[in-house]
C-alpha cells in the first residue's frame, strides 16, 4: 500500500469513527521499525521541489549519511533528498497538513503538530 492509500484510508476511518482500540496492530517493515526508533534521524524541512512549489518534507537519514546530507542543504542548488535517505511523508504548503501528521502517527507514532496547530 503507498503512504498516499494509507493516507486516505486514515482519514476515511477517522470519518467512519472508527478508534485505534478497534484496528489490529500496524505492521511495520523492518526498515518502518527502523524509522520509528529512530526519530532523532528524521530531518523535517520545508523546500520548493522541481516545480517551484513550497512543499513539507519528512526524510529518514541514516547516521552514516546525516552529515553528508547536512551539507548539502547548505549548498546552492538542487538536491535529491532520497540520494541521502528515504522521504517518509510531504506534502504541499508552508507545514504538515493534519493527513500527514496522522500518517506519521500511525506508521511511525511521531507526534507531530500541523501547521496552525
Amino acid at each position: 500500500m503507498s503512504d498516499g492509500e494509507h493516507v486516505r484510508r486514515l482519514l476515511e476511518q477517522r470519518k467512519q469513527g472508527s478508534s485505534s482500540a478497534s484496528r489490529p496492530p500496524v505492521r511495520r517493515s523492518h526498515l518502518d521499525s527502523e524509522i520509528a526508533r529512530s526519530g532523532h534521524l528524521v530531518h523535517k524541512l520545508k523546500a520548493k521541489d522541481t516545480t517551484g512549489r513550497w512543499a513539507f518534507y519528512f526524510v529518514y537519514v541514516p547516521a552514516l549519511r546525516e552529515q553528508q546530507f547536512l551539507d548539502a542543504l547548505h549548498g546552492n542548488g538542487t538536491i535529491d533528498l532520497e540520494t541521502y535517505g528515504k522521504v517518509i511523508a510531504s506534502c504541499y504548503g508552508e507545514g504538515p497538513s493534519e493527513e500527514v501528521c496522522a500518517f506519521l502517527k500511525e506508521k511511525y507514532g511521531f507526534d507531530v503538530a500541523p501547521k496552525g496547530g
